[in-house]
């Protein structure tokens, strides 16, 4: 069930999220070609080509910011759209579970953020292509560089744990990030006037709480003594630093889908 859920979800919100995406390929792509048409006339002091391609890169900044923003923006509209508004009542008529339909537009925003970040990476190398001069020699020596930093690191700190915290924290960011959106839209909801209003309070609250939190924290507890030296300090700060982040991501990520599944299973009210 959840699949079916999920492919429908794409398939809505591919009408949001396509073009978007499609528009930044376009702007990448002209932004390359006027920069390369244009790159032996800057050379040559030429004013009006140096003009056109700031105006082309300026451009492009301003599409990577409104990609991520956009990418946030829709998640937010089609959660809202169908959930709490006059669709959310056919929504909700669904023979689903409550928890497979968050599932299902969960994995489909998860989706729409990775590509919306591949596409960035990809914009980056499609810039770079034919200004590096990068070969297998160049790959190893990288590699090599790499297995020394890595070896360096692990005098410090234990490598295995550190990774695995940094990757679970980066998986309940990418998860939180729309579960966060959701509660707040969901706590908004409690409300009979204003929802939006109240929404986009919650949604600040929320955030307000979670920086309080990780302040008092490293006020308290997230320093090491400072009678060990510097190095040391350095190190158990990183530890610190790591561990709270992991542990907290992951509570808030489970907060934040708690808060989304309770209130729109025993509190749901579209009147």
């Amino acid at each position: 069930m959840l699949g079916k859920v999920f492919k429908h979800e794409m398939k809505s919100t591919s009408r949001l999220f396509l073009p978007l995406m499609i528009g930044f390929i376009a702007i990448t792509l002209l932004c390359k070609f006027t920069f390369e048409t244009s790159y032996s006339a800057i050379l040559g002091n030429n004013r009006l080509m140096e003009t056109i391609t700031v105006i082309f890169f300026v451009l492009y900044f301003i599409y990577i910011i409104a990609l991520f923003v956009m990418t946030s923006v829709f998640i937010v509209m089609h959660f809202y759209k169908t959930m709490v508004s006059d669709q959310g009542y056919l929504t909700n008529t669904l023979p689903v579970k409550m928890s497979t339909l968050i599932n299902a537009k969960l994995l489909s925003a998860i989706l729409w953020e990775i590509i919306a970040g591949a596409l960035f990476i990809l914009s980056i190398f499609i810039f770079f292509t034919g200004h590096l001069n990068f070969n297998l020699t160049d790959l190893q020596q990288l590699l090599r560089d790499f297995g020394t930093l890595y070896r360096e690191a692990s005098n410090y700190l234990n490598m295995p744990i550190f990774l695995i915290e940094v990757t679970i924290t980066c998986i309940a960011g990418l998860i939180s990030g729309p579960l966060m959106l959701y509660a707040a839209i969901a706590l908004g909801h409690l409300f009979r006037k204003h929802r939006v209003l109240w929404a986009i309070i919650s949604y600040f609250v929320i955030y307000v709480v979670m920086q309080i939190i990780s302040s008092v924290y490293f006020s308290i507890c997230g320093y090491s003594s400072p009678l060990i030296s510097n190095s040391e300090y350095a190190v158990q700060t990183v530890k610190n630093y790591m561990l709270f982040t992991t542990i907290f991501s992951m509570a808030c990520t489970a907060g934040f889908y708690a808060i989304t599944d309770y209130i729109f299973t025993r509190k749901l009210n579209l009147e």
